[in-house]
């Protein structure tokens, strides 16, 4: 990511786009470098992803199983100027418009900050 862009932020990564990551624990632990929060929502439980972050000793602040739920207490747990959600589909994006995040599409995250993809969109 580039210097000028707030570190005072939280980034939420969809499970299902951080897995779309050649290196889903690089990702995260590139992102803890220029966040103040990052964490996971997973329509289900993250098992196998989580394994994969403890494997390389690589920490989330939170990890969610309700996208929603979830999405909308990221602004009042953690108190950033930015709450930023990382997904892939149009689904992914109205849910964060509708509570009141950032959107980012994996695609641009991924090339903004170097991450390689498994596919392309």
């Amino acid at each position: 990511m580039s210097p000028e862009v707030s570190t005072d932020m939280t980034l939420v990564f969809r499970d299902a786009a951080l897995a779309e990551l050649s290196d889903p624990p690089a990702a995260v632990e590139d992102a803890n470098r220029w966040t103040r929060y990052v964490g996971i929502v997973a329509d289900e439980s993250p098992t196998a992803l989580l394994a994969a972050l403890d494997r390389r000793d690589v920490a989330v602040d939170f990890v969610g199983e309700d996208p929603i739920a979830d999405l909308a207490s990221v602004r009042q747990r953690f108190p950033t100027e930015r709450h930023v959600f990382v997904g892939r589909s149009d689904e992914d994006r109205r849910t964060a418009r509708s509570l009141g995040l950032e959107f980012l599409p994996l695609s641009e995250a991924a090339e903004k900050a170097g991450w390689a993809r498994h596919s392309k969109e």
